[in-house]
């Protein structure tokens, strides 16, 4: 690994170049492939969707604008009809058409591409390509919630260039319609993609690249500030002083669909017992766990749903912190010597729960912890019974349903929940292709998720980023920024 550290000392060295290549930093570790049929993360998607494009997508703010489709169409309650771009081209030459998307959302639903988000694509009975710039996309059953999952899920893949190349190799050297088109992979350092300069969106990119730098945090922030990183999209609480002091940086903040939930057993143990779910809600703190977990960079919230989701409840309010009211509940319920509970933790969440075990033990609530990663979460949701699923969780789809299915569906593969009512209320709300009755039938439930405290609430996350002055950056609510809106100054 001698090499990939050298070319990265290398690389923090090269000043910053007036419309040069942005260098951002996103994650710490490269991603496994750039097959967009071979992960699910948001990292991961961050870099995708530089590269390919989907039929729509999301804008800044979470709204669905056109992208590889011009527009769409409902042709009944179970079918949606797409009309293409015409003159679009793969990075490769290959022609972008109806039959690219036929195959593209094809191949996302094949159970032999393991997809793991097929799950949330599984409502499609088939794609038509009625004719080159014409597609038809079919339902088993009315899913109002089809153009949020296509934007979110399902980037358009080449056909042939696949077919002639190969998965893994089309892993390693992705080609999409994106803004920008792959060039190089530097294993354990970093991904260089340069401008699509036959890109659809006319004035973008106007940048002439774009390189993601994989390296430890502290390293991002000091890269930041020596001039050698320009972006880094997860700015630490502790270092936003030095970023603002230092003169040639600044902080970006960004109200996100970001929060840290829990999926709670609603069938056997203390947790199969409203009163004490209740209790957990009124023992946390959630100022100070805003306070102390994101240093201020976040706001309390009363379900898992947030301000510009559809389906969000704004007259919901948190549960009171009330640690006298938890410990009357958790008497009530049978606990009076209190309980124990049975974690899995996600790496990520390690820090939240460590602060909200603290508070919990205040009321009688002992903790046991077992950690996990997002790669292993869900084998090791096998291994034993658990009380509680504990993860932060963003919404790729800029819709209330998606944190909600992670967290509570009974169809979903982090979920230990199980509430029959609750997955008939939320089917309901998919099933309805009008907005409005949509978005009131999003309401209803957040109030049944909120009544039945069906999760621990926490907090919606404003993410930080540390921005180099000079650098037109503009971040998105779901966390996954697009930067063909990116430039330098």
């Amino acid at each position: 690994m001698l090499l990939p550290a050298l070319l990265a000392v290398g690389l923090l060295a090269a000043p910053v170049r007036a419309g040069g290549s942005l260098r951002v930093c996103d994650d710490v570790v490269e991603p496994i492939s750039l097959d967009p049929l071979r992960e699910f993360s948001e990292k991961y998607y961050t870099i995708v969707q530089q590269v390919f494009d989907s039929l729509v997508r999301f804008d800044p703010q979470g709204r669905l604008e056109p992208a590889l489709a011009e527009s769409w169409r409902w042709v009944d309650e179970k079918t949606v009809e797409f009309k293409l771009r015409p003159g679009v081209a793969f990075h490769d030459g290959e022609p972008f058409d109806a039959e690219a998307v036929r195959f593209s959302l094809t191949a996302f639903l094949d159970p032999k591409n393991a997809f793991p988000g097929a799950g949330l694509l599984a409502s499609i009975e088939g794609v038509e390509a009625v004719d080159p710039l014409t597609v038809r996309v079919r339902t088993k059953v009315p899913d109002g919630i089809l153009i949020h999952r296509l934007a979110g899920l399902a980037p358009m893949l080449p056909p042939r260039y696949i077919a002639e190349k190969g998965r893994e190799h089309f892993g390693r050297h992705p080609v999409g319609t994106g803004a920008f088109r792959f060039k190089e992979w530097v294993p354990g350092s970093r991904i260089e993609l340069a401008a699509n300069r036959g890109y659809w969106l006319k004035g973008a990119p106007k940048l002439d690249g774009l390189t993601f730098l994989f390296l430890p945090t502290e390293r991002q922030v000091s890269g930041l500030l020596d001039g050698s990183v320009d972006v880094v999209t997860e700015l630490p609480g502790t270092k936003t002083l030095a970023v603002m002091e230092s003169g040639v940086a600044h902080v970006v903040k960004k109200e996100s669909f970001y929060t840290v939930g829990s999926s709670l057993n609603t069938s056997t143990g203390p947790l199969a017992k409203l009163a004490v779910r209740r209790a957990l809600n009124h023992a946390i703190d959630k100022d100070a766990l805003v306070r102390y977990d994101l240093l201020g960079n976040g706001s309390p919230i009363a379900t898992l749903s947030m301000k510009g989701e559809p389906g969000h409840d704004p007259g919901l309010k948190p549960y009171p912190y009330d640690p006298e009211q938890a410990r009357a509940l958790i008497k009530e319920a049978g606990y009076a010597d209190g309980f124990r509970l049975k974690a899995l933790v996600k790496a990520q969440g390690v820090r939240t729960m460590q602060i909200i075990a603290k508070q919990l033990s205040a009321v009688g609530v002992t903790v046991d912890v077992t950690t996990t990663t997002d790669t292993e979460a869900v084998r090791d949701m096998a291994k034993r019974d658990w009380d509680w699923v504990f993860a932060g969780c963003p919404d790729p789809l800029a819709h209330s349903f998606f944190i909600q299915f992670i967290y509570l569906s009974s169809l979903s593969p982090f979920s230990v929940t199980r509430d029959p009512v609750y997955d008939a209320k939320l089917d309901g709300m998919v099933r309805t292709i009008d907005p409005a009755e949509q978005d009131a039938l999003g309401r209803k439930l957040d109030g049944y998720v909120y009544d039945n405290a069906l999760s621990l609430f926490t907090y919606q996350r404003v993410k930080t980023y540390g921005v180099r002055k000079g650098v037109s950056f503009m971040p998105s609510v779901t966390g996954m920024p697009y930067f063909h809106l990116s430039s330098y100054e």
